[in-house]
């Protein structure tokens, strides 16, 4: 059994484990295990023992190391950590000088005590759900190699469900933390926009629509590690502090009482009847432990909401898209250029559509909090694809029950 986040921490501040030990470890996971997953696109192995040697030096002086002591971590590679080239899967940018600082994120992870180990692969600045791209090719699905991970967090998904590290970044602008943690069978969570901030030296993408956060097996890890990244920065006019704990929250899970909507389909999505069937055991789950199934509502969103969520995204994705003056053809697969494509000629209309659109929905699913706590839904309509290939689903097979709620 792999050891959790909290567990292999407070080895290492015990001295049970040392940093260096925790490190070498995760390093020959990624030797043997990452040849087929390839969820790591880059390692820094002198980097990562370096800052193992300078905990363990702190330690022995007596050092509070911090919550996350010793924790090996891998960062999205739409993420900056300093020392590693921020390459975003664009071959245009594989030159790149290395990032000189870390995100705020990041910076926060490691003065937490957690160990950069290296960054994790990610299709082309997350534009679709499969994680592949041209730079270092497709991440694999560690229960199933011949299967997509999911994305566009999928190297993290993957590096975090096969045991390779316990914690990882992620970033989630449709579904980008959640697809991937479903296909991977993970706990996902994308946190409210502004409770991780974001302020890096470039414009985020996708605005408000996107929101970084920590990934890992289970809500109790993703939750510890939350309360080490959330919280207020000058650098991010959107970010907030939120009072109290996410990891306290975890350790009450108290459904009693708990009100729940289930929504099969959202209104638009056409799942397998398998993964109906699945979903509705885990309804009887929560029922049997306490909560209380109180209406099924088929349409919670009363409009298709990718074209509003295109409205607010494209824009950010064509000018992300052309940023660098290298042609597209050799720099993206075909399906990364979809939404950038649909950027290049959405009018000012269409933008504020989009606004209208998140509008419409924000109140929709307020009418909905008036009756209930929950709203419970499938993860996926399907299972991933496989490599390479188009899901019969098109994209819908992830992100038709995750992207309307970043609106």
């Amino acid at each position: 059994m792999v050891d959790t986040v909290m567990e292999l921490a407070a080895s290492v501040r015990s001295g049970a484990r040392a940093p260096v030990e925790v490190i070498e470890s995760a390093l020959a996971r990624i030797a043997t295990m990452d040849v087929a997953l390839h969820a790591f696109c880059a390692v820094d192995a002198d980097g990562a023992l370096a800052q193992a040697r300078a905990l363990e030096q702190r330690l022995a002086a007596g050092e509070d190391v911090g919550p996350l002591a010793g924790v090996p971590i891998g960062v999205k590679d739409l993420e900056d950590a300093a020392g590693f080239v921020t390459v975003c899967g664009d071959p245009a940018r594989v030159g790149d000088a290395p990032a000189p600082h870390d995100s705020i994120e990041v910076a926060r992870l490691r003065a937490a005590g957690a160990v950069v180990i290296g960054k994790t692969n990610t299709p082309a600045y997350g534009f679709h759900a499969e994680t592949d791209n041209l730079v270092f090719g497709p991440s694999r699905n560690p229960w199933a190699l011949s299967r997509s991970c999911g994305g566009s967090s999928g190297g993290s998904g993957a590096a975090v469900a096969a045991g390779i590290v316990p914690l990882c970044t992620g970033s989630d602008g449709g579904g980008s933390i959640r697809i991937p943690s479903a296909a991977c069978g993970i706990a996902g969570f994308k946190p409210t926009h502004g409770v991780v901030p974001s302020g890096d030296a470039t414009l985020p993408t996708w605005g408000p629509l996107s929101t970084r956060g920590p990934m890992a097996r289970t809500f109790a890890e993703i939750a510890y590690a939350l309360d080490v990244v959330k919280g207020l920065s000058a650098r991010d006019i959107m970010s907030f502090e939120l009072a109290g704990s996410f990891a306290a929250a975890a350790a009450r899970p108290s459904l009693q009482g708990v009100r729940v909507i289930w929504s099969p389909t959202l209104g638009h999505a056409t799942p397998d009847a398998s993964v109906l069937t699945l979903c509705e055991a885990a309804l009887g789950a929560l029922e049997r432990a306490g909560a209380e199934v109180i209406e099924t509502v088929d349409a919670v969103f009363e409009a298709q909401p990718v074209l509003a969520w295109l409205g607010r995204a494209a824009p950010g994705s064509w000018r992300t898209a052309t940023t660098n003056p290298m042609p597209w053809e050799g720099r993206f697969l075909d399906v990364a250029q979809l939404t950038a494509s649909f950027g290049e000629h959405t009018t000012v209309a269409q933008m504020l559509d989009g606004e209208a659109g998140a509008h419409a929905a924000t109140l929709r699913l307020a009418e909905l909090w008036d009756r209930a706590d929950v709203i419970v839904t499938p993860g996926m309509a399907t299972v991933p694809p496989r490599v390479g290939e188009r899901s019969p689903y098109g994209p819908g097979w992830a992100a038709d029950y995750t992207l309307a709620f970043n609106l």
